[in-house]
């Protein structure tokens, strides 16, 4: 197995088609810290979604230049992400049908994230946080019995 280091660290054009490779080497990180399978796809459908909420399905608006910067770190059981980039994000330009529901999946798949103005200079940033392992699911109470809404015959 390679060498791995706690900390990802990359800055890639503002464009969409640098997302997907970049999404599959976050992906190959967050493996290599130890995150079970389930969630490494919640990390990688996440950072799309991110991209997305920040750049726009088709790049950053007319005349906002500026890389999109991605930082991972692992701290204890846990996998902190951030993406950022100088555009004021999604909700400033014209709003399509369905925008927000990108942010529905990164609050249904995240253990933690938020949406913010970047600290440092302008633009927006969108941190993430994942368990390395999930928590189990809860114990039922009751059996499960297949269902009667299907046609028998």
């Amino acid at each position: 197995m390679a060498a791995t280091t706690p900390h990802f660290d990359r800055m890639v054009p503002a464009a969409p088609d640098t997302v997907g490779a970049l999404r599959r080497e976050l992906r190959r990180w967050a493996r290599r810290q130890g995150a079970a399978p389930d969630v490494q796809a919640n990390v990688a459908l996440a950072f799309s979604e991110a991209c997305t909420t920040i750049i726009g399905p088709d790049g950053p608006a007319e005349g906002i230049d500026g890389p999109l910067i991605v930082e991972a770190w692992r701290n204890d059981d846990e996998i902190g992400v951030r993406v950022s980039h100088a555009s004021p994000g999604a909700r400033s330009r014209h709003v399509a049908v369905g925008y927000g529901f990108g942010l529905a999946i990164m609050a249904r798949v995240c253990d933690r994230f938020e949406v913010r103005r970047r600290d440092d200079r302008p633009g927006t940033a969108v941190e993430m946080a994942f368990r390395l392992r999930p928590e189990p699911a809860p114990e039922r109470s009751f059996p499960l019995r297949p269902s009667r809404s299907t046609t028998r015959r």
